[in-house]
């Protein structure tokens, strides 16, 4: 097959084939940028919970207050919990409030990580679409040949299945794979919270900077 015909396999496709093309390039696109912006994200959030952590099985005298920094997950869980103790309220419904805290966080280090799975299940799906519509030129380009078949009579079609499938893969596997390791990274994420807002629950409050050291240790689970 003649090279000029790969690098040229543009010219010979129609308008179905560049549509599918220009749609996996975009959500080829919308992927890294989610990848890279969530990955330096999560990255950033997982040190300064493990600093949270840090800080509250130490219990600094600064208060954590001035030890979480502001406007990360546990300094939110912090501020509502410190919130709510100055409002006398008990301490089932302070567990309630923590855990819907804790939730609302996860939910908000999540924005982005659908679009990653949908892209990493549709792209192939859509290369695939390419592919067939590449072949089914192919076969009409044989059917109207009759008897006179050559290799440059069906090199353009098979060339543009060929390409939409490529370019189905290359977005998927991306996507597929940055999806598992952001998702890994923010179960470590909420592990990390989730145990820093059992700390915190395991504290009487104090009003003011900080809250006061725990009374007894803690037991490992989850808050629910």
């Amino acid at each position: 097959m003649d090279g000029d015909l790969w690098l040229g396999w543009w010219g010979h496709a129609d308008l179905v084939v560049r549509g599918v093309f220009l749609l996996l390039v975009a959500l080829s696109v919308l992927s890294w940028t989610v990848i890279l912006y969530k990955g330096v994200q999560l990255r950033r959030v997982f040190t300064i919970e493990q600093r949270g952590a840090a800080a509250l099985s130490e219990w600094s005298s600064e208060g954590l207050g001035n030890v979480l920094r502001p406007g990360s997950p546990s300094s939110r869980v912090f501020a509502d919990l410190r919130w709510a103790h100055l409002r006398g309220t008990d301490r089932d419904d302070l567990r309630d409030l923590v855990a819907h805290r804790v939730r609302s966080q996860r939910a908000r280090l999540e924005t982005g990580l659908v679009a990653l799975a949908t892209t990493g299940n549709t792209a192939p799906f859509i290369g695939l679409l390419g592919t067939v519509w590449g072949i089914m030129h192919a076969l009409q380009a044989l059917g109207g040949a009759g008897g006179a078949i050559s290799m440059d009579l069906i090199a353009g079609p098979v060339a543009e299945a060929l390409v939409a499938t490529a370019a189905g893969l290359f977005t998927a596997i991306p996507a597929v794979v940055g999806y598992n390791l952001l998702l890994r990274r923010l179960r470590r994420i909420m592990g990390v919270l989730e145990g820093n807002a059992l700390q915190m629950l395991a504290c009487s409050g104090v009003p003011g900077d900080g809250m006061a050291a725990p009374a007894a240790p803690l037991r490992p689970g989850r808050v629910v």
